[in-house]
Formats: C-alpha cells, sequence, structure tokens
C-alpha cells in the first residue's frame, strides 16, 4: 500500500553553505526570508498539530545543507533528531550539492533521523554546469545519487533546464541519464531571471535568451512523463510564487500556475492526438475537473482544437458510460473515438512530436 503524502514543514537556509555564488542565483528572493534558528524550528514543531504530528516532514531548503560546518549541521539537526525521537515528528529531509555527501555526511545524516536528501544536479552537461558557476562535474551527480541509494536514503533530484549553453535537446538528454538512476523525487525549475544575479547582468547584455514559456512547458512536461514512466514522482515544476519572487523577475518562464500550464499542454497533446484520428468531431467529452486542463489558461489551447475541428464543443463525460476517470471520447454523429491516458502515455514521444526528443 502507498504511503500517504506527508505534509512539508519548511525551513529556508538561503545560500548558507554554498560555497560560491551560482549564476542564476538569489536565494533571499526565491525563499523570501532570513535562515532560521534552532529554538524557530523546535517551537515551529511543537506548534504542529498533536493529532497530525506523523504526517508532518521538516525540510531544509535552500543552501548546500551538507557544505554547512559539522556544528552548523547539527545545530540544526538536534531539535530535529529529538523531535524524531519523542514522536513529534514523522520525516525529515534537506537539500544539497552533489560534491557535498561522502561517508561521514551520510552518517551524521543517519544519525540525526534525516530520510530524504535531494539534490540540485540541475543540468548533466558539464560545460553548461561550468557557465552557471556550479563547482560540480556530472559525474559528481550520478555518484551522489547512487551513493545515497546505496545507503538507503530517499533520492531527490532538481533540474533547471534553461540554463546558459544548454539547448532543449541537450537538457532532454541530461534528463534521460540522470532519471537513469531512478531516483524517487524530481523537482523541475526551468532557469528563470533574476535582479542582482549574474544571469541577470548577462540578460541585460543580450548575452542570454531564457526559455519562452511554451519551451519551458514542453521540455518540463517531457521530462515528466519521463520520470513517470519510470516510477520517480514529479513534485514540483516551476518555483514557489511568492510576491518577493514575482517582483524579482526580470525574465524567463516564470508564472505563479505553472504547473497547471504544463498539465494544460498535456491535455492539448492528448486532444490533438484524438483529433487527428476523428477530425469531424463536433463534441469532446472529459470528466469535468479536467475541464480548465483542457481549455487551458485564459483558453490559449482550443484555438489549436479549432484549426482542426472548428464546430467542437465541450461536454462533461456521462457516468453512465463507466469509462474510467481519464478517458477523452470524441464524437461526430453516431461515431466515436476513445483514448484513455494510459493510450496516450503509451506513446506520447511520437504523438506529442516535439522536436528535442530525436
Amino acid at each position: 500500500m502507498a504511503q500517504a503524502k506527508k505534509h512539508i514543514l519548511p525551513f529556508f537556509i538561503p545560500h548558507l553553505g554554498c560555497p560560491q555564488q551560482c549564476i542564476f542565483c538569489d536565494q533571499h528572493k526565491i525563499a523570501g526570508q532570513a535562515a532560521p534558528t534552532a529554538e524557530a524550528v523546535w517551537q515551529a514543531i511543537l506548534a504542529l498539530p498533536a493529532a497530525q504530528r506523523q504526517d508532518y516532514e521538516l525540510a531544509f531548503y535552500g543552501g548546500s545543507f551538507t557544505a554547512l560546518p559539522v556544528e552548523r549541521q547539527e545545530y540544526y539537526l538536534e531539535p530535529v533528531r529529538q523531535a524524531l525521537t519523542a514522536g513529534l515528528l514523522g520525516a525529515a529531509r534537506i537539500s544539497t550539492r552533489p560534491d557535498c555527501l561522502d561517508e561521514l555526511v551520510l552518517a551524521r545524516l543517519r544519525h540525526f533521523g534525516v530520510g530524504t536528501v535531494e539534490l540540485g544536479v540541475q543540468s548533466m552537461d558539464d560545460e553548461v554546469l561550468r557557465r552557471a558557476r556550479r563547482g560540480h562535474t556530472a559525474q559528481q551527480s550520478l555518484a551522489a545519487v547512487r551513493r545515497l541509494q546505496r545507503a538507503g536514503f530517499v533520492v531527490g533530484v532538481q533540474l533547471m533546464p534553461g540554463l546558459p549553453g544548454e539547448t532543449l535537446a541537450s537538457a532532454w538528454l541530461g534528463a534521460q541519464r540522470v532519471l537513469a538512476e531512478q531516483p524517487q523525487l524530481l523537482r523541475i525549475y526551468p532557469t528563470v531571471v533574476l535582479q542582482g544575479t549574474a544571469l541577470g547582468r548577462l540578460w541585460q547584455q543580450g548575452e542570454y535568451q531564457p526559455l519562452s514559456l511554451e519551451q519551458a512547458a514542453q521540455i518540463t512536461l517531457a521530462i515528466k512523463l519521463l520520470a513517470e514512466e519510470q516510477g520517480t514522482a514529479v513534485i514540483r515544476m516551476g518555483l514557489q510564487p511568492s510576491p518577493d519572487l514575482a517582483a524579482a523577475v526580470l525574465a524567463g518562464p516564470y508564472h505563479p500556475a505553472f504547473g497547471e500550464m504544463v498539465q494544460g499542454l498535456f491535455w492539448r497533446f492528448r486532444v490533438l492526438t484524438a483529433l487527428r484520428e476523428m477530425p469531424q468531431a463536433a463534441v469532446l467529452l472529459v470528466g469535468r475537473r479536467h475541464f480548465s486542463a483542457v481549455v487551458g489558461q485564459k483558453r490559449q489551447n482550443w484555438p489549436y482544437y479549432a484549426e482542426i475541428a472548428p464546430r467542437l464543443r465541450l461536454r462533461e463525460l456521462p457516468p453512465e458510460r463507466a469509462l474510467p476517470e481519464d478517458t477523452l471520447l470524441l464524437q461526430a454523429g453516431e461515431a466515436e473515438f476513445c483514448q484513455t491516458e494510459a493510450d496516450f502515455r503509451q506513446a506520447w514521444r511520437r504523438l506529442c512530436n516535439l522536436p528535442f526528443l530525436g
């Protein structure tokens, strides 16, 4: 039986532990707050609903946790260890760099009860990593994933399509390479240009062109579908929106509902592939909860459908048909074309026809 999804109790430690400033980074704008104290961590744990404590996972985000001085790591982890031991908390996770995970570090994390480690892989192209000033290699990322897996940790990977020097094709190849290691979790953050960053200066000088929203949604969807094929859960698409972040964005594919845009693109591809099978369709039937994704934000999907089937109307899938909830049904008079999500996923590379898929 699958475990219930835990609620996250997040703490951000912007820049702490980072040996250098990556070209794209302004963690203060992303996190929107300063680093916490250990007392603040403890008090937040105590404030959790008593009946739901085991449903919460404390997470240290931002920075490079295992690159912190050992004393600072233990400063933050001690209240976590105490809470886990006392049953006041369900689990704990940290995020860090791929090149800061030796055996002593892993032993320390296990001692303090950390169960999940997320790695800022960002790209699997060494030249892209060099230009982004990451300070680690793709091979170090692969080695870190394998080391964590051998040690029994749940492994998360973060990717940033669209960094300087990266094409959609190379981002796709890199995603295939790291996902072949079968990490359990994945976050996809298409590169956004922020004020006060080296990347922002490059963009202002005309030396960097970010992905468009459409390009970012396409590569994110492709990586998401690949990950899910291999059993990797995609837990985030696009940066977590906040007023500070929105005010700091200079350019790039930032949208407060980026994940919904990706889901809308998924349904656009599904409907278009179905319409190619039945271009004379007059009625499109789907489950009501899928209506907004099918239509797309600001109805952006509908013109694509109208090019093939100008008279197409959207209707709710009749419950009495007893079809799977993810079914897409087209009707033209008495004729019908039925497509389930499983049907689409089996052939999505061919059906989406995205150039970077090769």
